[in-house]
């Protein structure tokens, strides 16, 4: 599914930053949409892949971290990039971190908690829990669960993270009880779903 033609989701996820861009700076909302670092055209990545990460470096609320990976920055870099041969999940790239399980304290120390996944060969995102990641090690034929988000990671940022869907994503990795919480003013207590919900990309 990484090879499609992604000019319409690509469009439409450069005006939702432009969207919630402008209504973070107005309302002050506690989340970072970070300027795009330069990039240079890696042939082996997934279709999708600098397009995206041609938009921003770093996306942030309350709840999840989404960065780009310093792999991705050019061919140089993609090829030192550590491959582990016994990887049973084929090295993928790690596109983002929950950080709500994160104490404050701890923020500058740690990148974050659980990871969302890309798979570098066929773009795919997921979640793989990370106990499950490390007893795929142990015996790569054990029945894990894993949550197939999207085929590619241009779709996973339109709907998942600047989308509708956004919430699933929330519930899936968090839990039901970090989606529907909210403060005493009956506001979502995530920042980034606050902001979607502010510009009418979710509800």
């Amino acid at each position: 599914m990484g090879d499609g033609d992604f000019t319409g989701q690509l469009g439409e996820i450069r005006s939702k930053l432009e969207l919630l861009r402008r209504l973070a700076a107005e309302n002050g909302s506690g989340v970072v949409i970070e300027d795009p670092a330069t990039l240079e055209p890696v042939p082996e990545l997934p279709a999708g892949v600098t397009e995206v990460f041609g938009m921003f470096r770093r996306i942030e609320g309350s709840y999840f971290r989404f960065v780009q990976p310093a792999e991705v920055s050019g061919p140089a870099a993609w090829a030192a990039r550590e491959i582990n041969p016994e990887d049973p999940m084929g090295n993928p790239l790690v596109i983002g971190y929950e950080i709500h399980s994160v104490p404050s304290f701890a923020a500058d120390d740690i990148v974050g908690g659980d990871p969302i996944r890309m798979d570098a060969e066929d773009g795919g995102v997921y979640y793989l829990e990370p106990d499950d990641y490390v007893m795929l090690y142990e015996n790569p034929d054990e029945d894990v669960e894993i949550e197939d988000f999207a085929g590619d990671i241009v779709t996973f940022f339109n709907e998942f993270v600047l989308g509708d869907k956004y919430p699933f994503l929330v519930e899936t990795v968090l839990g039901s009880g970090a989606r529907n919480d909210r403060d005493r003013n009956g506001e979502y207590t995530d920042t980034w779903m606050r902001l979607l919900v502010r510009a009418g990309l979710a509800a």
